[in-house]
């Protein structure tokens, strides 16, 4: 009787057991392989994004120190890249509407938007893309050296909306705003 107690009860367990520990080590070897090359792409990915957004600039040096927060589980700004004499590029992290928008501004040394780029987002694809588009992120914000920092985009007359994405706009909106207010904090790209 043990001996089928044994085969019907314990051994699957012991099995399962067994299976589960070989693959959370298997799981974890494969991890170890693949993050330093998924962190290097991450960084060569975002390299390339301010060198689009700030041409002029050859190098670029973290900034280490404070960060605007706006609100922080909707709006802050999470780095910034200055290119002395040049410029500064933003990440912002915003609230949309699938979730959480990063997207980088680039400003020059006048105060001046060069261009918006939102790098990641969870937003409705087609509908709430739209106000991602570069033509339109262009058309907005670049060269505007000042926004009116409304609560929604919708109360400043320099930028519009995109009709049906307005969560979405408005995440871009806000985000832009915290890379000025960053930049105006921090005195500029000297």
């Amino acid at each position: 009787m043990k001996s089928k107690t044994f085969k019907e009860y314990i051994q699957p367990v012991v099995v399962l057991v067994a299976i589960c520990l070989v693959m959370t080590f298997a799981l974890a070897y494969v991890n170890s392989i693949t993050a330093p090359i998924i962190a290097d792409n991450a960084a060569k990915s975002a390299d390339a994004a301010r060198a689009e957004l700030l041409p002029a600039a050859s190098t670029f040096e973290q900034y280490d120190g404070d960060m605007v927060v706006v609100d922080p589980d909707k709006i802050y700004v999470s780095d910034c890249y200055v290119a002395k004499g040049i410029g500064m590029v933003v990440t912002v992290d915003t609230k949309s509407f699938g979730g959480i928008l990063t997207e980088m501004v680039g400003i020059d040394n006048t105060g001046a938007i060069t261009g918006v780029k939102v790098i990641s987002h969870a937003d409705t694809k087609g509908l709430g893309t739209k106000a991602h588009d570069s033509k339109y992120l262009e058309q907005q914000y670049k060269g505007k050296t000042e926004l009116a920092a409304a609560d929604n985009i919708k109360g400043d007359p320099a930028v519009n909306h995109v009709s049906g994405a307005t969560i979405s706009s408005n995440a871009v909106y806000q985000g832009v705003c915290a890379a000025l207010e960053q930049y105006k904090t921090m005195g500029g790209a000297n």
